[in-house]
Protein backbone atom coordinates (compact mmCIF):
# COMPACT_ATOMS: atom_id res chain seq x y z
CA UNK A 1 0.00 0.00 0.00
CA UNK A 2 1.28 3.40 -0.91
CA UNK A 3 0.43 6.46 1.10
CA UNK A 4 1.12 10.02 -0.08
CA UNK A 5 0.84 12.97 2.27
CA UNK A 6 1.15 16.59 1.08
CA UNK A 7 0.76 19.74 3.16
CA UNK A 8 1.40 23.44 2.62
CA UNK A 9 1.23 25.91 5.54
CA UNK A 10 1.26 29.71 5.59
CA UNK A 11 2.31 31.62 8.69
CA UNK A 12 0.34 34.67 9.90
CA UNK A 13 2.37 37.22 11.88
CA UNK A 14 0.96 40.36 13.56
CA UNK A 15 -2.22 40.16 11.54
CA UNK A 16 -0.36 40.19 8.21
CA UNK A 17 -0.50 37.31 5.80
CA UNK A 18 2.69 36.28 4.10
CA UNK A 19 2.29 34.02 1.11
CA UNK A 20 4.55 32.56 -1.49
CA UNK A 21 3.74 30.39 -4.45
CA UNK A 22 5.05 26.91 -3.76
CA UNK A 23 5.73 24.22 -6.29
CA UNK A 24 3.31 21.50 -5.31
CA UNK A 25 5.15 18.81 -7.21
CA UNK A 26 5.86 16.16 -4.59
CA UNK A 27 7.99 13.94 -6.72
CA UNK A 28 10.87 12.19 -5.04
CA UNK A 29 13.60 14.62 -4.10
CA UNK A 30 17.09 14.02 -5.35
CA UNK A 31 19.90 14.16 -2.81
CA UNK A 32 22.96 15.82 -4.35
CA UNK A 33 25.80 13.37 -4.76
CA UNK A 34 28.76 15.17 -3.24
CA UNK A 35 32.02 13.53 -4.13
CA UNK A 36 34.65 13.52 -1.43
CA UNK A 37 37.29 16.09 -2.23
CA UNK A 38 40.78 14.78 -2.77
CA UNK A 39 42.57 14.96 0.56
CA UNK A 40 45.79 13.71 -0.93
CA UNK A 41 48.67 16.06 -1.49
CA UNK A 42 51.91 15.95 -3.36
CA UNK A 43 53.87 13.04 -1.95
CA UNK A 44 57.24 14.30 -0.77
CA UNK A 45 60.30 12.13 -1.25
CA UNK A 46 61.94 10.68 1.81
CA UNK A 47 65.49 11.95 1.33
CA UNK A 48 68.05 14.62 2.30
CA UNK A 49 67.41 18.31 1.93
CA UNK A 50 70.18 20.60 0.68
CA UNK A 51 73.96 20.36 1.00
CA UNK A 52 75.70 18.17 3.56
CA UNK A 53 78.14 20.51 5.27
CA UNK A 54 78.26 19.28 8.86
CA UNK A 55 78.03 15.48 8.96
CA UNK A 56 77.67 13.13 11.94
CA UNK A 57 77.36 9.33 11.85
CA UNK A 58 76.64 7.23 14.94
CA UNK A 59 76.38 3.43 14.61
CA UNK A 60 75.66 1.39 17.76
CA UNK A 61 75.00 -2.30 18.48
CA UNK A 62 73.99 -3.81 21.77
CA UNK A 63 71.87 -2.98 24.79
CA UNK A 64 70.96 0.38 26.34
CA UNK A 65 72.39 2.44 23.53
CA UNK A 66 72.38 6.23 23.89
CA UNK A 67 73.32 8.74 21.23
CA UNK A 68 73.28 12.55 21.58
CA UNK A 69 74.04 14.81 18.62
CA UNK A 70 74.15 18.65 18.65
CA UNK A 71 74.82 20.53 15.43
CA UNK A 72 75.00 24.28 14.72
CA UNK A 73 75.15 25.99 11.34
CA UNK A 74 73.77 25.33 7.87
CA UNK A 75 73.55 22.03 6.05
CA UNK A 76 73.67 19.83 9.14
CA UNK A 77 73.43 16.10 8.47
CA UNK A 78 73.04 13.50 11.22
CA UNK A 79 72.61 9.74 10.94
CA UNK A 80 72.04 7.52 13.98
CA UNK A 81 71.80 3.74 13.67
CA UNK A 82 71.04 1.59 16.68
CA UNK A 83 70.76 -2.17 16.31
CA UNK A 84 69.49 -3.98 19.36
CA UNK A 85 69.02 -7.49 17.96
CA UNK A 86 71.00 -9.29 20.64
CA UNK A 87 69.79 -12.87 20.23
CA UNK A 88 67.38 -13.73 23.05
CA UNK A 89 67.67 -10.35 24.71
CA UNK A 90 66.22 -8.65 21.67
CA UNK A 91 67.79 -5.25 22.20
CA UNK A 92 66.67 -3.03 25.05
CA UNK A 93 66.73 0.67 25.79
CA UNK A 94 67.94 2.41 22.64
CA UNK A 95 67.87 6.21 22.87
CA UNK A 96 68.74 8.83 20.28
CA UNK A 97 68.64 12.62 20.70
CA UNK A 98 69.38 15.01 17.83
CA UNK A 99 69.40 18.81 18.13
CA UNK A 100 70.05 20.90 15.04
CA UNK A 101 70.19 24.68 14.60
CA UNK A 102 70.43 26.27 11.16
CA UNK A 103 69.15 25.96 7.59
CA UNK A 104 68.44 22.75 5.68
CA UNK A 105 69.04 20.44 8.60
CA UNK A 106 68.77 16.69 8.08
CA UNK A 107 68.28 14.02 10.74
CA UNK A 108 67.95 10.29 10.08
CA UNK A 109 67.38 7.83 12.97
CA UNK A 110 67.06 4.08 12.46
CA UNK A 111 66.38 1.82 15.43
CA UNK A 112 65.60 -1.87 15.95
CA UNK A 113 64.76 -3.56 19.22
CA UNK A 114 62.52 -2.87 22.21
CA UNK A 115 61.89 0.31 24.18
CA UNK A 116 63.32 2.60 21.52
CA UNK A 117 63.26 6.34 22.07
CA UNK A 118 64.05 8.88 19.37
CA UNK A 119 63.70 12.65 19.74
CA UNK A 120 64.61 15.23 17.09
CA UNK A 121 64.61 19.01 17.67
CA UNK A 122 65.23 21.24 14.67
CA UNK A 123 65.30 25.03 14.58
CA UNK A 124 65.54 26.83 11.23
CA UNK A 125 64.07 26.50 7.76
CA UNK A 126 63.67 23.59 5.34
CA UNK A 127 64.30 21.06 8.07
CA UNK A 128 64.03 17.34 7.40
CA UNK A 129 63.59 14.60 10.02
CA UNK A 130 63.18 10.87 9.47
CA UNK A 131 62.79 8.04 11.97
CA UNK A 132 62.51 4.37 11.00
CA UNK A 133 61.81 2.06 13.92
CA UNK A 134 60.96 -1.58 14.29
CA UNK A 135 63.07 -4.02 12.30
CA UNK A 136 63.70 -7.08 14.45
CA UNK A 137 62.30 -7.15 17.97
CA UNK A 138 60.32 -3.93 18.24
CA UNK A 139 57.85 -3.00 20.93
CA UNK A 140 57.15 -0.01 23.17
CA UNK A 141 58.73 2.45 20.76
CA UNK A 142 58.43 6.25 21.01
CA UNK A 143 59.39 8.74 18.31
CA UNK A 144 59.06 12.53 18.46
CA UNK A 145 59.96 15.25 15.97
CA UNK A 146 59.83 18.92 17.01
CA UNK A 147 60.40 21.44 14.22
CA UNK A 148 60.34 25.24 14.26
CA UNK A 149 60.53 27.22 11.03
CA UNK A 150 59.16 27.12 7.50
CA UNK A 151 59.20 24.31 4.98
CA UNK A 152 59.59 21.57 7.56
CA UNK A 153 59.27 17.90 6.65
CA UNK A 154 58.92 14.91 8.98
CA UNK A 155 58.67 11.19 8.18
CA UNK A 156 58.17 8.61 10.94
CA UNK A 157 57.65 4.88 10.46
CA UNK A 158 57.09 2.32 13.22
CA UNK A 159 56.46 -1.42 13.10
CA UNK A 160 55.03 -3.90 15.59
CA UNK A 161 53.26 -3.29 18.90
CA UNK A 162 52.75 -0.59 21.52
CA UNK A 163 54.16 2.19 19.37
CA UNK A 164 53.68 5.94 19.73
CA UNK A 165 54.81 8.67 17.37
CA UNK A 166 54.31 12.42 17.51
CA UNK A 167 55.16 15.49 15.44
CA UNK A 168 55.04 19.17 16.45
CA UNK A 169 55.57 21.75 13.71
CA UNK A 170 55.47 25.54 13.96
CA UNK A 171 55.67 27.62 10.80
CA UNK A 172 54.18 27.51 7.32
CA UNK A 173 54.41 25.00 4.52
CA UNK A 174 54.88 22.10 6.94
CA UNK A 175 54.53 18.44 5.95
CA UNK A 176 54.23 15.54 8.40
CA UNK A 177 53.72 11.88 7.56
CA UNK A 178 53.46 8.93 9.94
CA UNK A 179 53.12 5.24 9.12
CA UNK A 180 52.51 2.59 11.78
CA UNK A 181 51.81 -1.15 11.58
CA UNK A 182 51.47 -3.72 14.36
CA UNK A 183 51.00 -7.48 14.46
CA UNK A 184 48.32 -9.19 16.51
CA UNK A 185 50.51 -10.94 19.11
CA UNK A 186 50.55 -8.23 21.79
CA UNK A 187 47.77 -6.53 19.83
CA UNK A 188 47.46 -3.19 21.63
CA UNK A 189 48.41 -1.36 18.47
CA UNK A 190 49.64 2.14 17.65
CA UNK A 191 49.19 5.76 18.68
CA UNK A 192 50.00 8.66 16.37
CA UNK A 193 49.52 12.41 16.75
CA UNK A 194 50.44 15.54 14.80
CA UNK A 195 50.25 19.17 16.00
CA UNK A 196 50.74 21.90 13.41
CA UNK A 197 50.67 25.68 13.90
CA UNK A 198 50.72 27.90 10.82
CA UNK A 199 49.25 27.89 7.32
CA UNK A 200 49.35 25.49 4.41
CA UNK A 201 50.10 22.59 6.70
CA UNK A 202 49.70 18.98 5.58
CA UNK A 203 49.32 16.00 7.91
CA UNK A 204 49.06 12.38 6.83
CA UNK A 205 48.72 9.39 9.18
CA UNK A 206 48.41 5.74 8.14
CA UNK A 207 47.85 2.93 10.62
CA UNK A 208 47.41 -0.84 10.25
CA UNK A 209 46.96 -3.32 13.08
CA UNK A 210 44.64 -4.24 15.90
CA UNK A 211 43.93 -0.99 17.75
CA UNK A 212 44.76 2.29 16.04
CA UNK A 213 44.52 5.76 17.57
CA UNK A 214 45.28 8.92 15.58
CA UNK A 215 44.96 12.58 16.56
CA UNK A 216 45.56 15.61 14.32
CA UNK A 217 45.52 19.22 15.51
CA UNK A 218 45.93 22.12 13.08
CA UNK A 219 45.67 25.84 13.75
CA UNK A 220 45.86 28.23 10.82
CA UNK A 221 44.43 28.26 7.31
CA UNK A 222 44.59 26.11 4.20
CA UNK A 223 45.30 23.04 6.34
CA UNK A 224 44.82 19.46 5.19
CA UNK A 225 44.54 16.37 7.39
CA UNK A 226 44.39 12.82 6.05
CA UNK A 227 43.78 9.84 8.36
CA UNK A 228 43.78 6.27 7.04
CA UNK A 229 43.22 3.36 9.44
CA UNK A 230 42.83 -0.39 8.95
CA UNK A 231 42.06 -2.62 11.96
CA UNK A 232 42.36 -6.41 11.75
CA UNK A 233 41.01 -9.02 14.13
CA UNK A 234 42.77 -9.33 17.47
CA UNK A 235 42.78 -7.44 20.76
CA UNK A 236 40.51 -4.42 20.83
CA UNK A 237 40.15 -4.41 17.02
CA UNK A 238 39.25 -0.76 16.62
CA UNK A 239 40.06 2.44 14.79
CA UNK A 240 39.88 5.72 16.66
CA UNK A 241 40.47 9.05 14.90
CA UNK A 242 40.25 12.62 16.20
CA UNK A 243 40.77 15.73 14.08
CA UNK A 244 40.67 19.34 15.32
CA UNK A 245 41.11 22.28 12.94
CA UNK A 246 40.98 26.01 13.71
CA UNK A 247 40.94 28.53 10.87
CA UNK A 248 39.52 28.75 7.39
CA UNK A 249 39.70 26.68 4.21
CA UNK A 250 40.46 23.55 6.23
CA UNK A 251 40.09 20.08 4.74
CA UNK A 252 39.79 16.82 6.69
CA UNK A 253 39.51 13.29 5.31
CA UNK A 254 39.11 10.16 7.44
CA UNK A 255 39.07 6.65 5.94
CA UNK A 256 38.53 3.69 8.28
CA UNK A 257 38.21 -0.06 7.69
CA UNK A 258 37.60 -2.62 10.45
CA UNK A 259 37.07 -6.38 10.49
CA UNK A 260 36.39 -9.02 13.13
CA UNK A 261 33.88 -7.47 15.55
CA UNK A 262 35.74 -4.19 15.43
CA UNK A 263 34.46 -0.64 15.39
CA UNK A 264 35.38 2.62 13.70
CA UNK A 265 35.14 5.93 15.51
CA UNK A 266 35.78 9.33 13.95
CA UNK A 267 35.42 12.74 15.58
CA UNK A 268 36.04 15.88 13.49
CA UNK A 269 36.00 19.42 14.91
CA UNK A 270 36.33 22.34 12.50
CA UNK A 271 36.04 25.93 13.69
CA UNK A 272 36.09 28.67 11.07
CA UNK A 273 34.68 29.10 7.60
CA UNK A 274 34.75 27.18 4.34
CA UNK A 275 35.65 23.96 6.12
CA UNK A 276 35.18 20.57 4.49
CA UNK A 277 34.97 17.22 6.26
CA UNK A 278 34.75 13.81 4.59
CA UNK A 279 34.40 10.54 6.53
CA UNK A 280 34.36 7.04 5.00
CA UNK A 281 33.83 4.05 7.29
CA UNK A 282 33.53 0.30 6.60
CA UNK A 283 32.93 -2.25 9.35
CA UNK A 284 32.42 -6.01 9.06
CA UNK A 285 30.75 -7.61 12.07
CA UNK A 286 31.24 -4.31 13.84
CA UNK A 287 30.01 -0.73 13.99
CA UNK A 288 30.70 2.75 12.65
CA UNK A 289 30.48 5.97 14.66
CA UNK A 290 31.01 9.39 13.12
CA UNK A 291 30.72 12.82 14.73
CA UNK A 292 31.26 16.09 12.84
CA UNK A 293 31.22 19.53 14.48
CA UNK A 294 31.48 22.59 12.26
CA UNK A 295 31.01 26.16 13.42
CA UNK A 296 32.49 29.48 14.39
CA UNK A 297 32.94 29.59 18.14
CA UNK A 298 36.57 30.55 17.73
CA UNK A 299 36.55 32.63 14.54
CA UNK A 300 33.14 34.28 14.79
CA UNK A 301 30.30 33.32 12.55
CA UNK A 302 31.11 30.51 10.15
CA UNK A 303 29.80 29.81 6.68
CA UNK A 304 30.20 27.48 3.70
CA UNK A 305 30.79 24.40 5.84
CA UNK A 306 30.43 21.03 4.09
CA UNK A 307 30.17 17.60 5.71
CA UNK A 308 29.95 14.24 3.93
CA UNK A 309 29.65 10.92 5.79
CA UNK A 310 29.67 7.49 4.13
CA UNK A 311 29.11 4.44 6.31
CA UNK A 312 28.81 0.73 5.51
CA UNK A 313 28.32 -2.00 8.11
CA UNK A 314 27.87 -5.72 7.58
CA UNK A 315 26.40 -7.45 10.60
CA UNK A 316 26.55 -4.23 12.59
CA UNK A 317 25.23 -0.70 12.70
CA UNK A 318 26.00 2.85 11.61
CA UNK A 319 25.69 5.97 13.74
CA UNK A 320 26.27 9.50 12.42
CA UNK A 321 26.00 12.88 14.16
CA UNK A 322 26.48 16.21 12.35
CA UNK A 323 26.33 19.65 13.99
CA UNK A 324 26.72 22.78 11.87
CA UNK A 325 26.63 26.43 12.95
CA UNK A 326 26.57 29.33 10.45
CA UNK A 327 25.08 29.78 7.02
CA UNK A 328 25.22 28.05 3.67
CA UNK A 329 25.95 24.77 5.42
CA UNK A 330 25.70 21.44 3.61
CA UNK A 331 25.40 18.02 5.21
CA UNK A 332 25.16 14.70 3.37
CA UNK A 333 24.87 11.31 5.09
CA UNK A 334 24.87 7.97 3.26
CA UNK A 335 24.38 4.83 5.36
CA UNK A 336 24.18 1.20 4.30
CA UNK A 337 23.85 -1.82 6.59
CA UNK A 338 23.32 -5.56 6.22
CA UNK A 339 21.56 -7.15 9.21
CA UNK A 340 22.05 -4.07 11.35
CA UNK A 341 20.70 -0.55 11.77
CA UNK A 342 21.29 3.03 10.65
CA UNK A 343 20.95 6.13 12.82
CA UNK A 344 21.55 9.69 11.65
CA UNK A 345 21.22 13.01 13.51
CA UNK A 346 21.74 16.34 11.72
CA UNK A 347 21.54 19.75 13.43
CA UNK A 348 21.94 22.93 11.41
CA UNK A 349 21.82 26.48 12.79
CA UNK A 350 21.93 29.45 10.41
CA UNK A 351 20.88 30.35 6.90
CA UNK A 352 20.58 28.52 3.59
CA UNK A 353 21.07 25.09 5.11
CA UNK A 354 20.90 21.89 3.06
CA UNK A 355 20.62 18.39 4.49
CA UNK A 356 20.49 15.08 2.64
CA UNK A 357 20.17 11.67 4.32
CA UNK A 358 20.13 8.33 2.50
CA UNK A 359 19.68 5.11 4.45
CA UNK A 360 19.51 1.52 3.25
CA UNK A 361 19.01 -1.46 5.55
CA UNK A 362 18.92 -5.06 4.33
CA UNK A 363 17.67 -7.93 6.46
CA UNK A 364 15.95 -7.49 9.81
CA UNK A 365 17.24 -3.95 10.09
CA UNK A 366 15.92 -0.46 10.58
CA UNK A 367 16.62 3.18 9.77
CA UNK A 368 16.18 6.23 12.01
CA UNK A 369 16.80 9.80 10.92
CA UNK A 370 16.53 13.12 12.78
CA UNK A 371 17.02 16.47 11.03
CA UNK A 372 16.73 19.82 12.84
CA UNK A 373 17.23 23.09 10.95
CA UNK A 374 17.05 26.65 12.29
CA UNK A 375 17.23 29.70 10.00
CA UNK A 376 15.88 30.35 6.53
CA UNK A 377 16.14 28.84 3.06
CA UNK A 378 16.18 25.39 4.67
CA UNK A 379 16.07 22.23 2.60
CA UNK A 380 15.88 18.67 3.91
CA UNK A 381 15.70 15.43 1.94
CA UNK A 382 15.44 12.01 3.62
CA UNK A 383 15.42 8.73 1.66
CA UNK A 384 14.98 5.53 3.68
CA UNK A 385 14.80 1.95 2.44
CA UNK A 386 14.39 -1.00 4.82
CA UNK A 387 13.94 -4.64 3.85
CA UNK A 388 12.23 -6.69 6.56
CA UNK A 389 12.61 -3.73 8.93
CA UNK A 390 11.17 -0.29 9.64
CA UNK A 391 11.88 3.38 8.96
CA UNK A 392 11.52 6.36 11.32
CA UNK A 393 12.05 9.94 10.19
CA UNK A 394 11.79 13.16 12.21
CA UNK A 395 12.25 16.59 10.60
CA UNK A 396 12.04 19.91 12.48
CA UNK A 397 12.40 23.19 10.59
CA UNK A 398 12.14 26.74 11.92
CA UNK A 399 12.72 29.74 9.65
CA UNK A 400 11.75 30.98 6.20
CA UNK A 401 11.05 29.09 2.97
CA UNK A 402 11.32 25.62 4.54
CA UNK A 403 11.04 22.49 2.40
CA UNK A 404 11.05 18.89 3.58
CA UNK A 405 10.98 15.71 1.48
CA UNK A 406 10.69 12.26 3.06
CA UNK A 407 10.66 9.04 1.02
CA UNK A 408 10.25 5.80 2.97
CA UNK A 409 10.16 2.25 1.63
CA UNK A 410 9.64 -0.72 3.97
CA UNK A 411 8.72 -3.89 2.08
CA UNK A 412 7.48 -6.08 4.94
CA UNK A 413 7.35 -3.63 7.83
CA UNK A 414 6.30 -0.09 8.75
CA UNK A 415 7.18 3.56 8.17
CA UNK A 416 6.85 6.50 10.54
CA UNK A 417 7.37 10.13 9.57
CA UNK A 418 7.10 13.22 11.76
CA UNK A 419 7.51 16.68 10.18
CA UNK A 420 7.20 19.97 12.09
CA UNK A 421 7.57 23.26 10.22
CA UNK A 422 7.33 26.86 11.43
CA UNK A 423 7.99 29.89 9.22
CA UNK A 424 7.06 31.15 5.78
CA UNK A 425 6.16 29.09 2.71
CA UNK A 426 6.52 25.62 4.24
CA UNK A 427 6.33 22.55 2.02
CA UNK A 428 6.23 18.97 3.25
CA UNK A 429 6.17 15.90 1.01
CA UNK A 430 5.97 12.41 2.52
CA UNK A 431 5.90 9.25 0.42
CA UNK A 432 5.56 5.89 2.15
CA UNK A 433 5.54 2.34 0.82
CA UNK A 434 5.08 -0.58 3.21
CA UNK A 435 2.70 -2.67 5.25
CA UNK A 436 1.76 0.27 7.45
CA UNK A 437 2.55 3.94 7.27
CA UNK A 438 2.08 6.76 9.74
CA UNK A 439 2.65 10.44 9.04
CA UNK A 440 2.31 13.32 11.53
Amino acid sequence: MKKLVFSVALLFVAGMTYGQTVNDDCTDCTIPQLECMDCSFEQLESGPRGAEINTSLVDQDGIENIAIVDQYGDGNFSTVKQDGQMDVLGGIGNEAYVNQYGVKNHSDIKQSGNYNLGIVNQYGTENYAKQDVGVGWAEYNYALANQRGNGNTSFQKQRYDYNEAGVVQRGRGNYAEQDQSSDANAVWGSTAWIHQFGKKNEAKQTQRGSYNFAFAFQKGKFNTSNENQVSDAGGMSANDSWTVQYGKMNLSCVDQFATGYAYNYSDVWQWGRKNHSFVNQDAFDGANYSTVWQGGWYYGRAFNNVSKVNQFAEGGYNDSFVWQDGYENESYVDQNTLDGSNASDVYQFGESNVSGVTQYADGESWNTSLVEQYGYDNYSCVDQNALDGFNISNVYQWGTDNRSFVDQDAIDASNTSDVNQMGLANLSCVTQVGTTGTSF
